[in-house]
């Protein structure tokens, strides 16, 4: 199964992606993380972060366990960004049900 995790939030005004990407690295890596994590800022309003997690090969019911091994982490980070950012307008897990390559004709 392949799920995507979808979080929008602000830049607080004076700060730049920059400084935001700086505090929110991960201080520690863990080996088997399932997540890819993409991050963009809206053309039209660079201060507007939207960050998608991708994670492959993963059951819903599978979640608490490595999100309980990353919480140490995790915890670090929002305290080193939470003076950067808004709290999220969306923070939201979904089960993707397509992919689909628009280059391509797509099956229905």
């Amino acid at each position: 199964m392949k799920l995507v995790a979808v979080m929008v939030r602000t830049l607080n005004a004076g700060v730049d992606y920059q400084e935001f990407r700086r505090a929110w690295a991960p201080d520690e890596v863990v080996p088997d993380d399932p997540r890819v994590v993409l991050s963009a800022l809206n053309l039209e309003d660079p201060q507007e972060l939207c960050t998608v997690a991708v994670v492959e090969d993963v059951e819903p019911a599978d979640i608490p366990v490595w999100m309980e091994r990353l919480a140490p982490i995790e915890e670090r980070r929002y305290q080193r960004i939470r003076h950067l950012v808004s709290e999220p307008r969306l923070n939201a897990v979904y089960r993707v049900v397509a992919e689909d390559a628009l280059a391509h004709p797509v099956a229905v």
